[in-house]
């Protein structure tokens, strides 16, 4: 080991003299070595052959840690591990796993819009019922003006739960019992779980190495919702709002961390090269040593120096420097074993190895892993009845994310937030457009002052109002509704206000554009976007159906497709390039409906989802 860092000193651009003198008193000991995997799977599975090689050579887990450049890495390489029954000291992200899905879902009945997280607990085994079950609890909560807490022990008054489905929503039921809109996480969770419920029975019986992972994952939750108590707001909604901005944010990296209280288990250590810093392990797995990941590619300057210090910013030789040093720090924690990995192929992109494996190569010993695959069982499909008329916007949530679809198409689990000061402020402009378009059309030709006053009503009812930004969100709203209100102004030709019936290959798809303005020059197709301008903006689907609809709806007339931006009081013209793509995804869309293929799409905006903490379920 002493020998391979030595090695990659002499390389390192901050002193490359410095392990010329290095000698390990204890002699020869341990080894270096180098595995090659064709995929993370086999990298991991590689691992874990590894780990128990040390153990059987006494090595114990707790003396063997995983190192990585980065969580991704990690969560790579563990969520194998954890299936293969590895015992691990690390969560990954806490909020992702399974169990804590489950927590998460029961806090959400009665706290989120749309009770969908109730669809999650009750398919548990203790309850062992239907998303129809918890359907009908939702619609009757829903339809009576009462909790689903109260729904739960009321369950003879409502129709339609299928018979299978009563014992276990009754169980539920008299558990939550006592519970409502102002109990806290802390409270709801514990007394659900030591108290009531048997979900933790599993988990204290068994003796592997997973349920101790997920007895370690619920005590590091519990702790989260115990420190929630002390926040300026203690509710549920407050909380899963706060879980969902860190998820967004990525910002989870504090809840990663084992609490110290499972410190004397004897299970695998998992940190970052950041983390490993002045510590030491008899054996270090260190994965990931390939191109882009060990070195990271330099990222762009998110935060640049202000002005007057802008040689504090880092430069290539500085990111380059940083890469060596951590790939140093990782090398020099093992004391007697280094086990240097790598796979192939990390996403659908090869990965070449990492030029620092050239610079120790000669105090490495390389070994080929073999492959490994991870057995996953598919969720069934789910076939729907073919139908001859489908809605773009159906289509374009089906191809946002087919798991999304299910849950709100099929299930008719419709969540959401009411909460939003920006989706208030972005519905009261969009609903005041609508009056617009509609005044436009029944001949009206001075709009802007009615316009402002129909916003006002809109604000009044259902705006962000004593939020701490109202006066800027008014003053965006108005700035909108003036261009929308000026635009239908100097509108001269007539309206089609029909809705379009669009041929896709023998299926129709029906949308409505915002405005068909029939000019004596052509029509003029526009879409309002209340957002901000992207860039990606003028190739999106939607504009592909509305130029095929014009297509056989004004034959022989000049068409225009546009995006127009009420804000900037704007019109951007649409681009045609993706058009044979865009349809074929429409086209795939339908299909996957009709096959039942709901597979969930992994995204950015997955925290923003209503169907986030039951995904999976």
């Amino acid at each position: 080991v002493v020998r391979a860092f030595g090695l990659f000193s002499h390389h390192m651009s901050s002193d490359p003299a410095a392990g010329s003198s290095w000698d390990a008193h204890r002699g020869e000991l341990g080894g270096v070595s180098l595995t090659v995997c064709p995929t993370v799977a086999s990298e991991a599975a590689a691992i874990r052959d590894q780990i128990e090689a040390l153990k059987a050579e006494g090595v114990a887990y707790r003396d063997q840690v995983i190192l990585a450049r980065t969580h991704l890495t990690l969560s790579r390489i563990t969520e194998v591990l954890e299936q293969l029954n590895v015992p691990m000291l690390y969560l990954g992200d806490l909020f992702e796993r399974s169990e804590i899905r489950d927590l998460l879902s029961l806090i959400a009945i009665d706290a989120e819009h749309g009770n969908v997280g109730l669809a999650r607990v009750v398919q548990l085994p203790e309850y062992n019922a239907s998303k129809v079950g918890a359907g009908g609890v939702i619609g009757f909560a829903n339809d009576q003006g009462i909790s689903v807490f109260e729904a739960l022990r009321r369950l003879d008054e409502i129709e339609g739960i299928p018979a299978d489905d009563y014992p276990g929503l009754s169980l539920l039921g008299k558990q939550l019992a006592g519970m409502n809109e102002h109990t806290s996480p802390w409270t709801l969770v514990t007394t659900w779980l030591f108290e009531r419920s048997g979900y933790l029975k599993p988990l204290l019986n068994s003796g592997d190495a997973l349920a101790q992972q997920r007895r370690i994952a619920i005590y590091q939750f519990l702790k989260v919702c115990g420190d929630a108590l002390d926040t300026k707001n203690p509710s549920r909604r407050a909380f899963l709002e706060r879980v969902r901005r860190v998820e967004s944010l990525r910002q989870d990296h504090a809840f990663r961390a084992v609490s110290s209280e499972a410190s004397d288990f004897d299970a695998v250590r998992v940190m970052t090269l950041h983390g490993s810093k002045g510590l030491e392990f008899r054996a270090v797995h260190l994965p990931g040593i390939a191109t882009r990941y060990m070195p990271m590619s330099r990222q762009w300057n998110r935060c640049p120096p202000p002005t007057g210090l802008a040689h504090l910013a880092m430069g290539g030789d500085d990111h380059e420097a940083e890469e060596e040093c951590l790939f140093f720090v990782g090398m020099s924690r093992a004391r007697d074993f280094l086990c240097l990995s790598r796979a192939e192929k990390y996403t659908t992109q090869n990965a070449s190895p990492s030029k620092f494996i050239e610079k120790i190569q000669t105090a490495v010993q390389a070994k080929r892993g073999p492959a490994y695959a991870i057995t996953v069982t598919p969720a069934p499909d789910q076939p729907s009845a073919p139908r001859e008329v489908y809605e773009e916007r159906e289509l374009d949530l089906y191809l946002r994310c087919p798991a999304r679809y299910r849950y709100e198409r099929i299930d008719r689990l419709l969540g959401g937030s009411d909460a939003s000061a920006y989706l208030r402020f972005h519905r009261c402009v969009q609903r005041t457009l609508k009056w617009v378009a509609l005044e436009a059309q029944a001949g009206k030709t001075t709009l802007v002052a009615s316009a402002l006053n129909y916003l006002g009503k809109e604000w009044e009812a259902g705006g962000p109002r004593g939020h701490g930004f109202e006066a800027y969100y008014r003053s965006t709203a108005e700035t909108m509704v003036t261009g929308g209100a000026r635009l239908a102004e100097r509108e001269t030709g007539a309206y089609d206000h029909d809705d379009w019936l669009v041929d896709l290959g023998g299926k129709g798809v029906m949308l409505k554009p915002d405005r068909v303005a029939m000019r004596p020059s052509g029509v003029c197709i526009q879409l309002m976007k209340t957002g901000r301008q992207s860039k990606s903006e003028p190739e999106n689907r939607i504009y592909t159906l509305m130029r095929r609809g014009a297509a056989a709806r004004y034959a022989g007339s000049q068409v225009t497709v546009e995006t127009y931006y009420p804000a900037l009081d704007q019109a951007v013209a649409t681009s045609s390039a993706r058009d044979a793509k865009n349809l074929d995804e429409y086209s795939d869309a339908i299909a996957g409906i009709e096959q039942g293929q709901f597979a969930k799409r992994v995204n950015e905006y997955c925290p923003s989802c209503p169907c986030y903490f039951i995904c999976g379920a």
